[in-house]
């Protein structure tokens, strides 16, 4: 009886999370209430509290989503033996997730996570090294095996490959998402792909 009301728990916090996500794309994190999330959710805003204490630690449990997600993305190249190959799939992924997940960069990439709330900050700090880790990773292994150019470091070339990324978000959102991340995703990626394996 317990495990089945724990395992109850956990199925909606999961879903109030993914709620809060679909709103905070909409609204932002400032314009995203407990009220709004409770009701995307599909719930009352009293049953909200039962499983979160607040809206902060609604905030968190977004952050560790888009952790787990970025995760998996490269999870999911792992089988894979070409370090290049695994830079664009992952590379490509990770567009098509941001576009079809609007809440994520405007969770990242909000004041309130990055500027006004410690813990936040602290919590997408440690998203994004997890990330910036496992690419790099994938970057060392390329360069290892002369798939990647060496006239960079692995760090910077990690960082080319988020900030690219990045860029593109940014200029999606400003531009009221058009045109779509997975229209420029190839162009994006080949000339990512020729700055980092050119070789004198």
């Amino acid at each position: 009886m317990t495990k089945r009301r724990r395992e109850t728990t956990e199925v909606r916090q999961q879903q109030i999370t993914e709620a809060a996500m679909q709103v905070i794309g909409q609204k932002g994190i400032n314009g995203a209430t407990t009220v709004e999330i409770a009701s995307a959710a599909g719930i009352s805003e009293g049953n909200l509290y039962r499983h979160f204490r607040n809206k902060e630690e609604i905030i968190k449990s977004v952050i560790d989503k888009i952790g787990n997600d970025l995760a998996a993305i490269l999870a999911g190249v792992a089988e894979i033996s070409d370090p290049l190959q695994k830079l664009e799939i992952t590379f490509k992924r990770h567009l098509m997730y941001i576009e079809g997940n609007v809440g994520v960069p405007r969770t990242i990439f909000s004041e309130e996570t990055i500027v006004a709330n410690e813990n936040l900050r602290a919590r997408v700090k440690g998203t994004i090294l997890m990330y910036f880790q496992g690419v790099k990773e994938i970057v060392e292994q390329g360069q290892k095996i002369g798939a990647l150019g060496t006239e960079m470091d692995s760090q910077a070339i990690t960082s080319m490959f988020i900030g690219t990324i990045h860029f593109a978000v940014t200029r999606w959102l400003m531009s009221n998402f058009a045109p779509k991340l997975t229209d420029e995703a190839e162009g994006l990626w080949k000339n990512f792909a020729i700055a980092v394996t050119h070789k004198d």
